[in-house]
């Protein structure tokens, strides 16, 4: 695997990230500019870092909250809008298709007894429906941490039941199963001439209507962007039938690593670099890219050709890392409604009138 780059293969440096690259595999090199993942247009973001191994280019991360007509992920192996829309089986049975719940267009995860964890860009307001279980529930509160994607929302109610925490910092090299309701495989991407084959990937479809599916992937590394921290995946010509990427409508989804043979919450889909050209001064689009040489990828220098050659300069998604962010999610859900401190303060007033009086009759 090879990652986005320069012509000469120089790492870009940046300050603002970290990569600690998966056993065996040399560091990502630097990307610059992000996107937050809205469909199917793209906003403005972070600065940011990643991708595979030498081509040190500034690649743009690309939003995914819910657009039109949307389906969910793009796999390597299948353009079937069906293809994995039931909940797994067999070792991936209870790897959080359960656990996902549908806010708006995208998706949310509860992890609480009356909380649930979704991408801050995704937007959403106080007296909005979380339907999960076959139930909506109403949010009567929302919180948004301060530099991360992430928002925790609490609602009426009680959830029948939620997902475990991911805690550990050990995710780089884990498999991981990822969820989403984002575009499906449009068009392919070829380039003439290009090796191993002309395929390189496929558009986004603008087919769908915000289908749930499930797919599997590999933590590649961990990045630290603008201040907040992601795990990162590649797109993988040999990652299994099951691989997949995000795209645009898949934001807020859950990723779920196995611990101790039990799958937890371990990230919130937040972007993926897709924004690329066939040419310099062509059109650009939005793909799924799993060998990114041949094409024009978008960087904060413009669109910047990628080297081919062998291996594949793969396109990755970034999920928010929830390890990163256990003290704030507990520290959160600890806090009670204000209702609650009302009630408590009355229970404590009407203690200290009857101990007045008391005292006072002696």
């Amino acid at each position: 695997r090879r990652t986005f780059g320069d012509a000469a293969g120089n790492p870009m440096a940046n300050d603002d990230t970290e990569d600690t690259p998966a056993a065996g595999r040399a560091p990502r090199a630097a990307v610059a500019s992000v996107r937050a993942l809205r469909y199917p247009s793209a906003m403005s973001a972070h600065p940011s870092s990643h991708f595979r191994r030498a081509l040190a280019l500034s690649a743009a991360l690309v939003g995914l909250a819910a657009g039109p007509s949307a389906h969910a992920l793009v796999f390597i192996t299948s353009g079937d809008p069906a293809f994995n829309s039931t909940a797994p089986g067999g070792a991936l049975t209870d790897s959080g298709w359960q656990l996902q719940g549908d806010w708006g267009g995208l998706l949310g995860t509860p992890v609480g007894p009356n909380f649930f964890l979704t991408a801050k860009h995704g937007g959403g307001s106080v007296g909005d429906g979380f339907n999960y279980a076959g139930n909506t529930f109403t949010t009567t509160a929302q919180f948004d941490h301060p530099t991360a994607d992430l928002t925790l929302w609490r609602v009426g109610g009680t959830f029948s039941s939620y997902a475990p925490l991911y805690t550990g910092t050990d995710e780089v090299g884990k498999s991981l199963v990822l969820f989403g309701r984002g575009a499906v495989r449009g068009a392919e991407v070829n380039v003439a001439g290009a090796s191993p084959t002309d395929l390189r990937g496929w558009r986004w479809g603008d087919t769908g209507g915000g289908v749930r599916r499930w797919g599997e992937n590999a933590v590649d590394t961990v990045a630290t962007v603008g201040g907040a921290n992601y795990l990162v995946a590649g797109f993988s010509a040999d990652g299994g039938v099951n691989e997949a990427t995000l795209s645009g409508g898949d934001s807020g989804g859950g990723v779920f690593i196995q611990d101790g043979g039990i799958w937890k919450l371990a990230g919130i889909n937040y972007a993926v670099q897709a924004e690329f050209r066939t040419t310099a001064d062509g059109p650009s689009f939005f793909g799924a890219i799993f060998d990114a040489g041949g094409l024009y990828g978008n960087t904060t220098s413009g669109f910047q050709l990628l080297g081919d050659g062998p291996g594949n300069v793969e396109a990755s998604f970034y999920s928010t890392r929830v390890s990163s962010y256990v003290v704030w999610i507990e520290g959160t859900m600890a806090v009670p409604e204000p209702s609650e401190i009302g009630a408590f303060a009355a229970v404590v007033l009407a203690g200290f009138g009857v101990f007045r009086r008391v005292r006072a009759a002696r």
